[in-house]
């Protein structure tokens, strides 16, 4: 067999995470994880998972809890039984019937370039500042991507993910005990 195999790392039921993460490959998460989450390709939260922070992907397809903002370069799938809360942004998005969101979106071609911005808003740094790109891997690209070939990194100012989440962490909270979603 000479077919190329793209790895996948996989998170059990009983990991408990904290901190950052990054992973040049695909991913399952089945436990919990706080923090910032970085992932090349297609990032999968089952059913079990618990997640909040912030999830930077190539693509998301989401069955847990996620209290989160999300940047997805492709998609983000919402299955049956998730939980979203936050911020997303991405190229396509998929709200499967049983599966709720709560927050902002921006969805589409440019959103990728939107996200940049909000980030670069709520940090309050200057556009002559350095960036911090982050680039997906070729098998996280979907064959009919190219019309959008600018569309194949994520811009993020460095240290700007961190003060999102230390700014962000108390409305998180304040969420999770006003409506329930744990």
């Amino acid at each position: 067999m000479s077919e190329a195999r793209t790895s996948k790392t996989v998170l059990g039921p009983d990991c408990r995470i904290s901190g950052e993460l990054a992973l040049d490959n695909d991913a399952v998460i089945m436990g919990e994880f706080t923090g910032t989450l970085r992932v090349s390709g297609t990032l999968e939260l089952s059913e079990s998972s618990k997640v909040s922070g912030m999830i930077i992907a190539g693509a998301l397809r989401l069955a847990g809890h996620a209290e989160a903002d999300v940047v997805a370069e492709d998609a983000v799938e919402l299955l049956p039984g998730a939980q979203l809360v936050g911020q997303l942004y991405t190229a396509r998005l998929n709200v499967v019937e049983g599966a709720t969101f709560q927050g902002d979106v921006c969805v589409g071609p440019k959103a990728i370039q939107a996200a940049k911005e909000a980030l670069r808003q709520t940090d309050g740094q200057e556009e002559d500042q350095p960036v911090q790109s982050i680039t997906k891997s070729p098998s996280a690209i979907p064959q009919d991507q190219d019309e959008h070939d600018d569309a194949s990194s994520i811009t993020t100012m460095p240290g700007s993910v961190n003060q999102i989440l230390q700014r962000r962490r108390p409305k998180v909270i304040a969420a999770r005990n006003g409506n329930g979603i744990g």
